[in-house]
């Protein structure tokens, strides 16, 4: 008995992480105090960037400024003579319809956001509105910092989570794409609107918007189908839903429809008669270089957008001139709906705020 007393502080259960003495349990693996998401810094966050991501930022800016030199140069050429002529004696009327199409294109680009994360969160429509004026506003800008201002109000304001953020912008630009792209294909294609071209972009956007919920539910399945959870950022989680998917569809087609006139009034200010099957063409070149563009939209829209006139024969100088008409009635509107916004959400105070302090992660 003396000797199992003796021996039975030696043999207490090794697993009681309670039981080992301070410096063991400081030694042993830890969580982060907040969500393990927010130990990370954003993808987008200073901290993670490379020299190479910075100089590819430096050389896009660069590139940009050099395209928007050159698409400046040819609007203001001796060709446009008459167009530049017709563009300072535009009737209000036709520059108000400009600016309205273009504050209705701001708005429904925020509630395709707003849809989008229903499934995961559900925010305050105003709110995301205002963040996209926000972000439309700057995102000429490189280092992505539309991208951050949204994520700073979205995630610090609103507590949606880094991981459903992933989600959420991951689900915006692959159901975007999925819209965009067979329209983009239908226009090079066939040059005109016929019922091919509807086929293909219609089509082409329904099959694609079918792809998308039936890999988003095949992902819940596990084994090795939940390959597609990872490489889609957890944008499953929200493609698996019809409604966000069909919602998304209609408010692009919609946001499309609103640009394609954008183009055509603008084409009237500058009195250029633009076919309405090349002011489709030409407003999805514009919006997927918007989406795609690696350094900030300055130049590199309207330098893309002359390339399209280019391959399809067209003066390239008038749909330049076009384009930065459209370019420059969406800064002005973008500027009034932005300075609207950033005072309905004050997002300096959550910009800088300090990391851990926000809704986020409380709740998480």
């Amino acid at each position: 008995m003396r000797v199992a007393a003796a021996l039975r502080p030696a043999i207490r259960p090794a697993g009681r992480i309670g039981d080992m003495p301070t410096p063991e349990r400081e030694r042993g693996l830890r969580a982060p105090g907040g969500p393990l998401l927010d130990a990370v810094a954003p993808p987008t966050s200073p901290r993670r960037w490379s020299i190479w991501k910075v100089l590819v930022q430096v050389v896009g800016l660069a590139a940009g400024i050099a395209l928007f030199a050159w698409a400046i140069s040819m609007a203001f050429s001796p060709a446009n003579r008459a167009s530049l002529a017709a563009l300072r004696e535009a009737p209000a009327g036709l520059i108000a319809a400009l600016l309205l199409l273009t504050a209705l294109s701001i708005v429904l680009n925020g509630l395709n956001f707003w849809a989008v994360l229903l499934p995961l969160k559900r925010l305050h429509a105003m709110d995301v509105v205002a963040t996209s004026a926000i972000a439309t506003f700057i995102s000429i800008l490189p280092f992505k910092l539309s991208l951050l201002v949204r994520v700073a109000i979205h995630h610090r304001r609103d507590g949606v989570c880094l991981k459903d953020m992933l989600a959420w912008f991951a689900a915006m630009s692959a159901l975007g794409l999925s819209v965009l792209i067979p329209l983009g294909v239908a226009g090079l294609w066939r040059g005109r609107i016929d019922v091919l071209w509807w086929l293909t972009a219609a089509g082409g956007a329904v099959l694609l918007s079918i792809a998308a919920v039936v890999c988003g539910r095949a992902a819940q399945r596990g084994g090795a189908w939940r390959m597609l959870h990872t490489l889609s950022l957890g944008a499953d989680r929200i493609v698996r839903h019809p409604a966000p998917v069909i919602q998304q569809a209609v408010l692009r087609v919609a946001d499309i429809g609103l640009l394609t006139a954008r183009y055509i009034a603008a084409g009237a200010i500058a009195n250029v008669a633009l076919a309405p099957d090349k002011a489709v063409l030409f407003s999805t070149t514009y919006f997927l270089l918007s989406v795609l563009a690696p350094a900030g939209t300055l130049g590199i829209r309207e330098g893309g957008v002359a390339g399209t006139a280019l391959l399809l024969g067209m003066p390239k100088e008038e749909i330049v001139l076009i384009t930065l008409i459209v370019t420059s009635a969406e800064t002005i509107v973008a500027l009034v709906m932005g300075a609207a916004g950033w005072i309905r959400l004050r997002p300096e105070r959550y910009i800088w705020r300090a990391r851990g302090s926000n809704a986020a992660d409380r709740a998480e």
